[in-house]
Order: C-alpha cells, then structure tokens, then sequence
C-alpha cells in the first residue's frame, strides 16, 4: 500500500520534470527556427531592405559621394545623379548578399561600376567638349580608385565579411539539431500522454509545457524591445540604421509569432484539461 502512495506521489515530479523538459526544448527549437528564417536566410534580409526603403537610401548615399568627389574634379552634379541612375544599385546588393550567403567572396565586385565611370567620365568630356589633353589620366585614375572606395563602403555591410564563413559553416547542424529538438519534443509530448491514463492529467502537463515554452520565448523579444536599446544604436549612415532597426525588429517578430502559437496551444490544451477534470471528478 505505501509503495503505491509513493507511486501516486513521485508520478506528479516525474511529468512536471517532464513538462519543464517540454518548455526547454520548445524554446530552444523556437530560437533554432528564428535563426533559420532570419539570420540563415537571404530572402530575409533582401526582404528587411526593401521594406525599409534601404536600396533608395543607398543611391542617395552614393549620389552625394560621386557629388562630392565630382565637385573636387570640376565635375557638376547632374554628372553624378546621371551616372548612379544609371547604376543597378539593387542588383550589385543582391548579387553582394548572395556570395555572402553560399560562401563566396563577400567583397563588393567592382569591375563594372568601375568600367561604368570610366565610360561616363569619357561622354562627359566629350559632351562638354573639354579637351582630353587637360584631363589627365593621373586624375581619372584618382577620381575613379576614390569612387571606388566610397562605392565598397556604402555597398559593404558591416560584419558580414566576418559572420559569412561561420553561418556557411553552421547551416547543416542547425538544421539537424533543429530536427531533433522537433523529435525530442514530440517524444516528450507522446510519453506525457499516452504513459498517462487519465485525460484530464495528459493535457494538464503538456499545457504546463506550451506555456513554460510561452513565457520563455516572450522573454527575448520583451526585454529588447522594452529597453528601447535597438532604435538607440548608432549606425553612421541612415540606411544601415533603418535596416538594422528593420532587421532586428523582424527577427523579434519572429519570435512573438512562436510566442503566440505556444500560448494558443497552452490555452487549448488547459481548455481541454478542465473539460475532462469536471469529468473525472464527477464521475
């Protein structure tokens, strides 16, 4: 009789262990999901920069630089607004991003914007009817190399030289130990309910689980965005700020929509734990 009642007794730790168990990996599955869909992903990030307006930030970043470059070359600037129109500013980012993303060269490629300002340079004297012996190709070469550099810069996007090899790296094992943290919870989730031969007790463990997951989850996002430490972050130029301020917010989203999917299965399933409590105790 007392080895039952100890029975009766220890059953409650051992699925409260095992709901705390649940919770843990949920939240851990829920920050490998994020990193997948948000840091690992390029569509993420291509989609941050359209939203925040960064690729029409860009070209009026670099249209001042090729103004202020053209200005100390006696260049006027509609030679600058021409020549970075003319620029596919969205397509040497993307082209920048993807490299990034499998592993390639993460440096800016530059022989075609170079090529572009040389030829624009030349329709330029020509336009003007500026004699080609008072251009000098010392001073091309400086307008270009210095265009050039500016160029690298306002493409660049910092860090991503130095996090490329290891998110490249870091891919397949985050999606192994994304797949077996989905086992493992789903392990747990079949042993509370089908080792335990009251209803009410199955659901009453795994809604502990969801919402230990719940409230784990919404700790990252809450804390963060309380603080107000992203929108305070000082970026130098306005484009990197809005996407950085668009990229971290989007990842936080993220992590509210695991959130909110936790909570409404913790909400469900405790719904379903005091329908079959009634049920227990009334019979």
């Amino acid at each position: 009789m007392s080895k039952h009642r100890h029975k009766l007794k220890l059953k409650p730790v051992l699925y409260s262990i095992l709901a705390f168990m649940l919770a843990f990996v949920l939240f851990a599955f829920s920050i490998c999901m994020v990193l997948k869909t948000t840091i690992f992903s390029k569509a993420f990030i291509t989609d941050c920069m359209s939203s925040s307006g960064y690729f029409s930030m860009l070209k009026n970043e670099l249209t001042d630089e090729m103004k202020s470059l053209g200005n100390a070359s006696g260049l006027d600037e509609e030679f600058a607004e021409s020549f970075v129109d003319s620029l596919n500013l969205q397509k040497s980012v993307k082209d920048y991003i993807s490299n990034f993303y499998s592993n390639e060269s993460t440096m800016v490629e530059t022989t075609s914007f170079k090529q572009q300002l040389i030829y624009a340079i030349d329709e330029y004297v020509k336009e003007k009817n500026i004699s080609s012996e008072s251009v000098s190709e010392e001073n091309v070469d400086y307008l270009v190399n210095n265009a050039e550099e500016r160029y690298i810069n306002i493409i660049s996007i910092p860090f991503f030289s130095f996090m490329g090899n290891y998110i490249f790296k870091a891919q397949f094992p985050l999606t192994i130990i994304t797949i077996l943290l989905g086992v493992f919870a789903l392990a747990i989730i079949a042993v509370i309910f089908f080792t335990n031969s009251f209803k009410h007790r199955r659901f009453r463990y795994i809604s502990y689980g969801f919402g230990g997951a719940f409230l784990s989850v919404s700790l990252i996002p809450l804390i963060v965005q309380i603080s107000g430490k992203i929108s305070q972050i000082n970026i130098n130029t306005r484009s990197l700020y809005n996407l950085f301020v668009s990229y971290m917010n989007g990842l936080f989203m993220n992590f509210w929509i695991y959130s909110v999917f936790y909570l409404f299965i913790a909400f469900i399933t405790f719904l379903l734990y005091r329908k079959y409590y009634k049920r227990a105790i009334s019979d």
